[in-house]
């Protein structure tokens, strides 16, 4: 299976709720959250896990050690991937917003 494939997608379930978008997992991650049977794969911008398991695929939230099943095998996995729902903003609908100061340095240099 080729991996790179998944990376950008999010997994709808059949509720319609999405789990992603799914990004790789970083270089020397610490697999130590999770048992030998468990291997992680994947993550999501907001710190959780994308995880092999002995009974398919499943999602580790961070904020609460849940697990929740995905899929029972890895082509189910994929299988049910798709592209991220657009977000579309009101104006107005946005009050604030922080941006890292490292890169507003770099859009004021264009």
């Amino acid at each position: 299976m080729d991996w790179n494939k998944i990376y950008g997608k999010v997994f709808r379930d059949d509720a319609g709720e999405e789990y992603g978008v799914i990004r790789m997992l970083p270089q020397g991650d610490r697999n130590e959250l999770f048992s030998s049977s468990v291997k992680p794969f994947a993550v999501d911008d907001c710190g959780n896990y994308f995880l092999r398991t002995d009974d398919g695929v499943s999602f580790w939230d961070h904020e609460t050690g849940s697990v929740t099943r995905l899929a029972t095998s890895e082509n189910a996995f994929v299988e049910r991937l798709t592209e991220p729902r657009p977000v579309t903003l009101e104006e107005g609908q946005v009050r604030r917003a922080w941006i890292d100061p490292d890169f507003l340095k770099h859009l004021n240099k264009k």
